[in-house]
C-alpha cells in the first residue's frame, strides 16, 4: 500500500495561515510603507577620547606648556562642535519632514527623543519647544572652551584635572561622584565631578553652557549675533559667563583677557590640527 506524502491537515493550515500573514504584510508595506530612516549616524567617541589628562607640569616652558595643552586639546573641542553640528543637522532635516507632513522612521522617532530630552526640551515640541531647541544647539567658539579649560585647570595641571578628568571645575551631588574640594565648607555638600575621559568633560560643559539657566545670556547673544549672518567669537561671547564664577565681571574679564594673549596660539593649534586631518 503506497504512502501518502501529503503534509498532515494541521500543518497544512498552518502554512496557510503563514503564508496569508506574510500576503498581509506585503499588502500593509505597499499601502503604508515603513518609512526610511532620515537621519545619518555620528560616531560618539573621538578617535582618542583622552583618557587620563597628561601632566604639563614637569614642561617648565611655559610656551611649551601651552602648546601642548592646545594639542591635547583642540581636537577633542573640534570633534565636540562637530557632534554638536551633526545634531543641529539632523534635528533641521526632522522638523523639515515634519513641516512636510512626512512620517518619520522609528529610529529617527527615538533619535528625537533623546536630543530633545539631553538638551532638556520637552518632546513632544510644539513650535516653541523647536525655537528652544535650535537656540541651545549651537557650536560654542574653540577659543572660549580653549580658555575656559585652561583657567578653571590650571593648563591641566589642577588635581581635579588630574585626578578626575574634570578641566572645567563642574560640581556633582550625589556622594561618592567626585573629587571633594579641600576647601569645601561643612555646610557645602558638592564634589568636582569624575569623568571618564576629558572627552566627555568637554562634552558636559558644552552641554552645560548650551542648556543651564545660567548662561541663557550667552545663548541669547550667540542667537543675535547668528541673525545677522556673523560667527560669534570667544570674545563676543564671554559676557554671557558672568555667573560662571562668583568674581562675575572679573572672571569674564580674565577670561577675555586670556583669549586675545592666547589667539596667536590658538590660532596655530587649530591650523596644525585641520592640516594634519587634511593630510
Amino acid at each position: 500500500m503506497p504512502t501518502s506524502t501529503k503534509p498532515p491537515l494541521l500543518l497544512r493550515g498552518l502554512l496557510l495561515v503563514s503564508v496569508l500573514v506574510a500576503l498581509g504584510a506585503l499588502l500593509a508595506e505597499l499601502i503604508n510603507p515603513t518609512p526610511k530612516p532620515l537621519l545619518e549616524p555620528f560616531q560618539a567617541e573621538a578617535p582618542d577620547p583622552l583618557r587620563s589628562m597628561p601632566d604639563y607640569s614637569q614642561i617648565s616652558h611655559i610656551p611649551w606648556r601651552k602648546e601642548a595643552f592646545f594639542s591635547a586639546l583642540v581636537p577633542l573641542v573640534v570633534y565636540e562642535n562637530q557632534h554638536i553640528a551633526w545634531q543641529r543637522e539632523q534635528l533641521e532635516k526632522a522638523y523639515q519632514a515634519l513641516q512636510e507632513g512626512t512620517k518619520l522612521a522609528p529610529s529617527d522617532v527615538s533619535f528625537l527623543e533623546a536630543t530633545f530630552d539631553y538638551y532638556r526640551v520637552d518632546w513632544p515640541a510644539n513650535e516653541e519647544d523647536w525655537a528652544k531647541i535650535f537656540k541651545r544647539v549651537v557650536p560654542v567658539p574653540p577659543e572660549l572652551v580653549l580658555m575656559q579649560g585652561a583657567k578653571e585647570s590650571a593648563w591641566g595641571t589642577s588635581r581635579f584635572a588630574q585626578q578626575g578628568n574634570n578641566l572645567f571645575g563642574q560640581w556633582c551631588f550625589t556622594k561618592g561622584c567626585g573629587l571633594v574640594p579641600e576647601r569645601r565648607t561643612p555646610d557645602m555638600k558638592h564634589e568636582v565631578r569624575l569623568f571618564s575621559s576629558i572627552q566627555a568633560s568637554v562634552r558636559s560643559y558644552l552641554r552645560n553652557i548650551n542648556t543651564h539657566r545660567a548662561y541663557r545670556d550667552l545663548r541669547k547673544l550667540r542667537q543675535e549675533i547668528l541673525a545677522e549672518g556673523e560667527t560669534p567669537s570667544g570674545v563676543d561671547l564671554a559676557p554671557g559667563l558672568i555667573r560662571y564664577s562668583e568674581r562675575r565681571q572679573a572672571y569674564v574679564n580674565e577670561i577675555i583677557g586670556l583669549i586675545q594673549s592666547n589667539s596667536g596660539e590658538i590660532d596655530q593649534a587649530m591650523e596644525a590640527y585641520h592640516q594634519e586631518v587634511s593630510e
